[in-house]
């Protein structure tokens, strides 16, 4: 049964997981921002003396949407770097294990509607309600780890902070400036250097006529196949059925059945998990995971900094042995075939 208080005893186990993921396909991680570039080629089917500036559109340049970027200021300098925002990982997981492990009659419960939406609040509620009865929904699962969301002026609606939390690292390279237009370089005055990117153009087609949509032609950046990132992923109080899930999101990443970014219906945003490593760090008298005969108890660890070396107990978890915790699903989603590891 749904229990809102999921640290009401403490924190007595942490699970750890770092991810290499490598990009099989561009990928594309927008900011919501339009920046500029210029041609100086007298027709539009050839590229001549390009340049982008990071800058809102100008007189006589044209509008690409911009790559998620953040910066830092270093001494009198602002630094730009591009990077994956965990937001983006956390939605990809979240709504691949919606989609799995859920009944579609359910979808209602983990999706909040708009304030001015009577009808939806009212169906959401009843639907939330509904899934969180028993725990072979799925729901108990989704809310336990990502968190779930309610408005503040409804009391009567449950609420929880999530178990899993994720960080990322920026992508690793300098000085990788220009990008690449249809194997024409680009130069860049500025902006972010850490990552090679391409320009693609993309023209949307009319539903109705299945002619080019007016208006639609548009520039994005993206990150090139080939660029690697880490992925941090932790889980508080974890459960055998996380390490299971945890275990399908790596087949999936690797099947290209979990994106990563936008346009994935096109072929964006293909992963691999080139490298993997996992940790699970307990209290002396922290309950025991069921599959506990899959860890392996070490002293050392990759972590030795940690602020729990020395004080917790430290497994090692095979990557091979996450399979093995898939059973574990079962509990939580009636034994939904997509569960299977096999």
């Amino acid at each position: 049964v749904y229990n809102d208080q999921l640290f009401a005893g403490g924190v007595h186990s942490v699970f750890l997981a770092d991810w290499e993921l490598l990009c099989r396909t561009p990928m594309v991680i927008r900011n919501g921002q339009q920046i500029t570039y210029r041609d100086s080629a007298s027709t539009k089917t050839r590229y001549h003396d390009l340049q982008l500036k990071w800058q809102s559109k100008d007189s006589q340049g044209f509008e690409v949407a911009a790559l998620h970027y953040g910066y830092e200021i270093r001494g009198t300098h602002v630094d730009r770097y591009h990077f994956v925002p965990p937001s983006s990982i956390r939605g990809a997981l979240r709504s691949w294990s919606i989609r799995h492990l859920i009944h579609p009659t359910l979808y209602p419960a983990l999706s909040q509607p708009p304030k001015d939406d009577a009808d939806g609040i009212a169906a959401h509620k009843i639907c939330l309600q509904k899934g969180l009865e028993k725990r072979n929904t799925g729901c108990e699962l989704i809310a336990s780890l990502f968190g779930l969301a309610a408005d503040e002026s409804d009391t009567d609606m449950p609420s929880n902070a999530g178990r899993l939390h994720i960080e990322t690292e920026r992508f690793a390279g300098t000085g990788l400036r220009p990008v690449d237009v249809s194997g024409v370089s680009m130069k860049t005055a500025d902006g972010p250097e850490n990552a090679r990117r391409e320009m693609a153009v993309r023209n949307p087609l009319d539903h109705i006529t299945h002619a080019s949509l007016s208006g639609g032609l548009h520039h994005f950046l993206e990150v090139r196949s080939g660029e690697t990132f880490k992925v941090h992923l932790r889980i508080i109080n974890p459960l055998d059925c996380d390490l299971g899930l945890v275990g399908l999101w790596v087949r999936e990443l690797n099947d290209g059945m979990l994106r990563i970014g936008a346009l994935s219906s096109i072929g964006r945003g293909r992963m691999e998990v080139q490298n993997q490593a996992y940790e699970l760090w307990t209290r002396y008298n922290a309950p025991r995971l069921k599959g506990h005969a899959f860890l392996r108890e070490e002293a050392e660890s990759i972590r030795s900094n940690d602020i729990l070396a020395g004080i917790w107990m430290r497994y090692a978890v095979p990557p091979e042995t996450l399979p093995k915790f898939a059973d574990y699903l079962k509990d939580f989603t009636g034994g939904c075939a997509d569960v299977s590891l096999s």
